[in-house]
Formats: structure tokens, sequence, C-alpha cells
């Protein structure tokens, strides 16, 4: 998948929220007897990859295409600071699960540690692990 960072922050700013290139990273979805319907978009949860960033006023969730490898305008997700209660990696031999954990449910990703295509995945996972 080749998306630039760029693209994805000028697509996080065209729908009204900030951006911080420092904490977006690649996450594929993985299957959960959860929906997400409350937020209105449970598209995203049925596609493979994601873009998701992690900053001071919640989780953007964005889906890519599995085809193309471009951003599905309309389909993103927002969850408010609010409501996450708590965000966990686990270390795993190629990268890591993320889980997020909200007052509505439970979401889980793989991450990578290394990204074909996306060089700038692998320092933003490494500063978000920091922080």
């Amino acid at each position: 998948m080749v998306l630039k960072l760029e693209d994805i922050t000028t697509y996080i700013n065209s729908i009204g929220y900030s951006s911080n290139k420092e904490c977006i990273i690649w996450g594929t979805a993985m299957p959960t007897g959860f929906s997400y319907a409350l937020f209105g978009a449970v598209s995203v949860l049925d596609l493979k990859y994601n873009v998701l960033q992690l900053n001071d006023s919640g989780i953007i969730i964005i889906p890519i295409s599995s085809t193309s490898g471009k951003i599905i305008e309309g389909e993103y997700i927002v969850i408010p600071k609010e409501e996450v209660t708590d965000i966990k990696f686990s270390k795993g031999m190629l990268g890591y699960t993320l889980e997020v954990v909200t007052s509505k449910g439970n979401l889980k990703f793989k991450v990578r540690k290394k990204m074909l295509g996306a060089n700038w995945h692998s320092a933003n996972l490494e500063n978000i692990l920091k922080n």
C-alpha cells in the first residue's frame, strides 16, 4: 500500500480535524463480534486496512481501499477522547495488537512494525509507543 502521509493529513484537515503527522499509523482491523453501529460507519470495520490518528482529542479511523490503496472518503469514524478508557499495545512477532477500549466497546487492530510503501509508519509507531 502506497499512501503518502501528506494525503492523509490533507484528508484529516478537510474533514475538520487537526492532523498530527507523528501520530498516524496503519492498522488492520481484527474481526470481532462487536459492531460499532452507533458511530454510523460500520463498513469501516469490515475493511481490512485503516489509517489511525491517535491524538489528544481522540482517535480518527480512516478506511483504506484494499484494491486501490486510497482513502475511502466519507467513511471515517471519530472516537472522542472522553469515550476512550484505555489504549493497549501488546507486542507480537511481527508487530503489535492495538486494543482501543471505549465506553461503548473494544476495537482491535494489528499494527505491523513496518509497512511497505509507508516509510513514515515505523517512526510514527515508535513515537506513539513512547507516549
